[in-house]
């Protein structure tokens, strides 16, 4: 999804002027009123004059964006969200070969179908990180097969390996980060490409 735009919030009973951010996984409002409103409870949006007009949680919420800006965010909502699999670009045609572990249940429900048992047939390597074993195991697997690799780790600071870690010891080695996703609530993944040449 991810448009952004400045304008005027009315939610609660207070109101002031925000920037708001939709996002795949729901609307972010930061300034006068700041809130992280999930994908999952947002409902019946609609364009009213210059409003983008919607509940979020069963409670209302009302966003002056004006009237071009509201109608590109209600076919933004409209839009049926991707899966995690189609984020991820596994499929029955583009195989993931799963490392790591144990999975998230949403990586497991993702590559279902879709996973393979070593480098021969995958297009990609998911590699669960539940400690820094995994994460050099990740980045030796992806070295020997030549592989992107999709490093999947926790949130936050409890993290067993956190999303700075992965970056420098895959950024160390000459690898890219080129795209993220959020996986949960408590789990994101991001995807390095080997060096260039």
């Amino acid at each position: 999804m991810g448009r952004e735009a400045e304008g005027h919030a009315l939610w609660r009973g207070a109101s002031g002027a925000v920037k708001a951010l939709l996002e795949s996984d729901g609307i972010i409002l930061r300034g006068a009123l700041r809130a992280k409103l999930p994908r999952a409870g947002l409902a019946e949006w609609r364009v009213q004059g210059e409003d983008l007009c919607l509940r979020s949680g069963g409670e209302a919420l009302v966003l002056t964006l004006g009237a071009k800006e509201a109608a590109a965010w209600v076919k933004a909502l409209e839009k049926p969200l991707p899966s995690l699999a189609a984020k991820l670009g596994v499929s029955a045609a583009s195989r993931a070969w799963v490392i790591g572990g144990p999975a998230p249940e949403e990586i497991a429900v993702a590559v279902a179908g879709a996973s393979v048992p070593g480098p021969e047939g995958a297009a990609v390597i998911v590699a669960v990180l539940t400690g820094p074993e995994d994460l050099e195991a990740a980045l030796a697997a992806g070295q020997a097969a030549g592989l992107r690799v999709w490093c999947v780790h926790g949130k936050g600071k409890g993290a067993a390996v956190p999303e700075a870690a992965v970056r420098a010891a895959f950024r160390a080695a000459g690898w890219m980060d080129i795209k993220a996703s959020a996986v949960s609530e408590g789990f994101s993944a991001t995807l390095y490409r080997p060096p260039v040449g």
